[in-house]
């Protein structure tokens, strides 16, 4: 398994992810990182003050440095046994920008994803292991359709070592939070 970590450092994600999401919040001190586990799978997700936290975590929002911008981010681990051990390891890390539009509500802008442990095999797997993003503007050149299913991938040359441990994707993570902060959401302020 790639990112793959033991149950005991799980909870310690909360700290890296505060951390490495800093940089695109609006008021750091309003941003909380909580669990929501289950028994298969232990989700770290992150919302801000004056938001509901309640339901899925993936309807948690926070609000950015861009005006009329949101995010949501989360990572989902999954359980696994190595003899009678017990660890996780990183299924998903899912960062997704909306803007907020008093008629339409919230339309998904931009997506920073990574699945790390997507099959080889699969369909674009390469792309889909590095952090990648999808462009999911209907306002995007033509033709926009393709951009939501375009895996743009940021760290396919170093792909190996982004997936080396959790370290390596929190520092990947990081400089693409500070990508999006100075080339998307300070052009839109």
């Amino acid at each position: 398994m790639n990112i793959e970590i033991p149950s005991r450092e799980i909870r310690s994600r909360a700290t890296s992810i505060r951390r490495f999401l800093k940089p695109i919040v609006e008021r750091p001190a309003d941003l909380f990182v909580v669990p929501k586990s289950t028994t298969e799978e232990f989700v770290v997700a992150a919302h801000g003050k004056g938001f509901n936290n309640t339901g899925t975590f993936n309807s948690f929002r926070f609000r950015t440095v861009a005006p009329n911008f949101y995010a949501m981010y989360y990572e989902r681990w999954k359980r696994t046994y190595v003899g009678e051990d017990e660890y996780y390891y990183l299924y998903q890390a899912y960062l997704h920008l909306y803007q907020v539009d008093r008629v339409k509500g919230e339309i998904e802008f931009l997506l920073l994803h990574c699945d790390p442990n997507e099959p080889k095999t699969a369909a674009h797997a390469i792309y889909k292991q590095s952090l990648h993003l999808h462009i999911e503007s209907a306002s995007a050149a033509w033709p926009h359709d393709i951009w939501p299913h375009a895996h743009i991938a940021l760290n396919v040359a170093y792909l190996n070592h982004m997936l080396t441990n959790i370290q390596s994707l929190t520092q990947a993570m990081q400089v693409a939070i500070v990508m999006l902060r100075e080339e998307v959401l300070e052009l839109l302020k």
